[in-house]
Order: structure tokens, then C-alpha cells, then sequence
């Protein structure tokens, strides 16, 4: 068993390094330090445009979630509550990825990871997992975006980096309300197509669908103090909000 788990891991750092590289410091072994990697590492393929996906991309995935018990090692609050927002973003990725793919095999890969989505370890402390939806998102209906409009309380910020945190801070909060109120224009134009038999098309929904995503890596990023991280997945999220926004209106 503890020969199988080095294993686990050797091949799940294995395939990190294949991975888009990210900003931030290596920090070795288990537990917090290496779990803020791996979510860090997992991010860089979740964050990609779906268009750029490959089957590679798909495979990177499927051997970061292979791995992924060895970093449920002394898990800390802020460790758990990062993981439940990286599960909400594995989830929210296969879905936009059912709707935007049309390829078998990119459909049938995407199957097999929501199983090993729906089996993480490391995101429950003891508690019921929540229920997971992986088919492809229909086009916004409702007025309430699916993202939260406030960031997340991180603790423990150091010192120096007090200023970069409050201006992420806010860079959130306003990226948040502007992709709530593209969301809800959406929403509202897919209310009047749908009245003609029609609905938003397949691209402006993918966008309008990645903004979940996002958010919920910019704040994952934001609890494991990696702020450069949290900044390029901002950037993408105000690219989506201007794609939406040039299609609905504000």
C-alpha cells in the first residue's frame, strides 16, 4: 500500500511538470505546501479557452485526479475550503467543455473525468459531499448568477503582501459585479430568443458559462496566497465579461 501511494504520488508530480507552468514557488512534499501546487498546476488547465483544449490537456487532467489522495494529507481549513472550490471548478469545466465539444473522444474522456471528479477525496472534511453536475450548461436562465460577488476571507496575509491582497480584493468585487450584470443581460436575451423558439448561441453561452469557472479559481488562488495566479484568472474572466457584454449589452 505505502509502495502504491509513493508511487501515486511520483507519477502525480510527474505530470506537474508537463503541465502549463505556473507563478509561484515549488514547494516540495505533502500537505499544504503541495496541494496549493497542485490546485495551482490543475488551474493552469482548467483556465484554458476551450477552443485550445486538446485530448493532451484532457490526459494532464486525468493523471492530476489519479493522484490526487496523496495530497489529502493534513489538510488545513483553508486547504479544504480551496478544494471545494477547485471540485466546483473541475465540475464547472467538464460542463463547459459537454457544451463546447462536439468530438466523441473529447466527450467520452470528459465522462471518465467526472467520475474521478465525483470520487475526490480531499474537499469534505468529514462531511457529505455535495451533489455534482457535469451535463452541458443550457444557455443562462436564471437572474442570479452562479458565482459568488464577494471574495474570499483568506487569512494569515503576510505583511508585504497586504496592499497586493486589497487591491485583488476589489479588482474581484468589480470584475464580479460587472460579470454579474453581463450574466443577467444574457439571461434575459436567452428569455426573448427562447419566446421565438431560438436561444443564445453555442459560443456566448460557453463564455457566459466559463465565468463560474473562473471565479471559483481566481478565489482558490486568492486563499492559497498566489496572487499572480489570481490576477491572470481575473484578466481571463474580464476578457469573457467584454466577449458577453459586446453580444448583450450591459
Amino acid at each position: 500500500m505505502r509502495l502504491a501511494s509513493s508511487l501515486a504520488l511520483f507519477a502525480c508530480l510527474s505530470a506537474q511538470a508537463q503541465v502549463v507552468p505556473r507563478v509561484g514557488a515549488v514547494v516540495p512534499g505533502v500537505g499544504v505546501g503541495a496541494g496549493s501546487l497542485w490546485r495551482g498546476n490543475l488551474g493552469g488547465i482548467l483556465g484554458q479557452q476551450p477552443s485550445r483544449v486538446t485530448m493532451d490537456d484532457l490526459g494532464r487532467f486525468d493523471q492530476y485526479l489519479a493522484g490526487a489522495g496523496a495530497y489529502c494529507a493534513a489538510l488545513t481549513a483553508a486547504d479544504y475550503a480551496a478544494n471545494r472550490l477547485m471540485v466546483r471548478s473541475m465540475a464547472a469545466y467538464v460542463r463547459t467543455m459537454n457544451a463546447y465539444s462536439i468530438n466523441p473522444g473529447m466527450r467520452s474522456y470528459l465522462g471518465r473525468i467526472s467520475t474521478r471528479i465525483s470520487a475526490f477525496p480531499c474537499a469534505w472534511a468529514g462531511g457529505q459531499a455535495e451533489p455534482l453536475a457535469f451535463d452541458p450548461v443550457p444557455p443562462p436562465v436564471n437572474t442570479e448568477p452562479p458565482f459568488s460577488l464577494t471574495p474570499p476571507d483568506v487569512p494569515n496575509v503576510a505583511a508585504a503582501d497586504k496592499e497586493t491582497f486589497s487591491d485583488l480584493r476589489a479588482r474581484y468585487s468589480v470584475d464580479a459585479t460587472k460579470a454579474a450584470s453581463a450574466w443577467k443581460s444574457a439571461a434575459l436575451m436567452n428569455a426573448r430568443l427562447a419566446a421565438q423558439g431560438a436561444s443564445l448561441n453555442a459560443d456566448t453561452a460557453a463564455t457566459v458559462a466559463r465565468f463560474q469557472l473562473l471565479f471559483g479559481l481566481a478565489a482558490g488562488s486568492m486563499l492559497d496566497h498566489r496572487w499572480d495566479e489570481v490576477t491572470e484568472h481575473l484578466q481571463a474572466v474580464e476578457q469573457e465579461t467584454a466577449k458577453v457584454t459586446k453580444v448583450v449589452g450591459r
